[in-house]
């Protein structure tokens, strides 16, 4: 298996003011690409993402992984961040 790359540059995704986005993919043995996303609002870590099976084409796999964290990041926006949930910082 090669080692985890980070192809946060490759993958043109927006994401709010003040937050940013990274991701290291590897592909296994099997082809199939996988890895790791992390979502950080200022130096706060709001979300990772453990990301398997992807696809084996490297193009499709980076699609799916723009989607999930299109599809994380509008159900964020959906939540109330009024008050204090309890929760500790990831």
């Amino acid at each position: 298996m090669k080692p985890p790359e980070d192809c946060s540059p490759e993958l043109s995704l927006a994401v709010p003011e003040g937050w940013s986005f990274s991701l290291r993919l590897t592909q296994g043995p099997d082809g199939f690409h996988g890895g790791v996303a992390e979502l950080h609002e200022g130096d706060s870590l709001r979300c990772r993402m453990q990301l398997s099976n992807l696809d084996r084409d490297r193009a499709a796999a980076l699609e799916r992984v723009a989607e999930r964290v299109r599809s994380w990041l509008a159900e964020w926006a959906t939540r109330d961040h009024s008050g204090s949930t309890g929760f500790a910082d990831l």
